[in-house]
């Protein structure tokens, strides 16, 4: 169960360095655009700035973008493909160990699944298991 509480945490500590990535990234392009504004308004007509550097630091700022937009979208990937096979195991019995050190095995018949925090918990009985702490499947 250690392990399924560290991966739960890994997702939503890995979800929330995305998030504040991005919120940085929207503030940096903000200010950087205000800044290139005001250099362009106040900029000597007889002697224009270099365009090349504005278009080459506006690429970096969307390249940067797209990848913390593309980890996103893999994130949210992973956790669709652990729904879709938690879905499989719906009328099935699951194994998987008990809430604490020393409790019995959870083991019964999986009657729903949801999502939690990033991870995926199935519904066996009055319990909840993480789908990633489940030791044995049987029909």
């Amino acid at each position: 169960m250690t392990t399924a509480t560290t991966n739960v945490s890994a997702t939503s500590t890995s979800q929330q360095t995305i998030n504040n990535s991005l919120a940085s990234l929207a503030n940096n392009s903000q200010t950087f655009l205000t800044l290139l504004t005001t250099q362009l308004k106040n900029q000597d007509p007889l002697s224009p700035l270099d365009t090349n550097q504005f278009t080459s630091q506006l690429t970096q700022m969307s390249g940067v973008e797209q990848q913390l937009l593309g980890n996103q979208l893999l994130q949210q990937l992973v956790s669709e493909q652990g729904v879709t096979q938690a879905a499989g195991l719906i009328g099935k019995t699951v194994t998987a160990p008990g809430a604490k050190t020393g409790d019995p095995a959870i083991s019964g018949i999986v009657t729903g699944i949801q999502q939690s925090n990033g991870a995926t918990e199935l519904t066996v009985g009055q319990n909840q298991v993480l789908l990633s702490s489940v030791t044995a499947v049987s029909n």
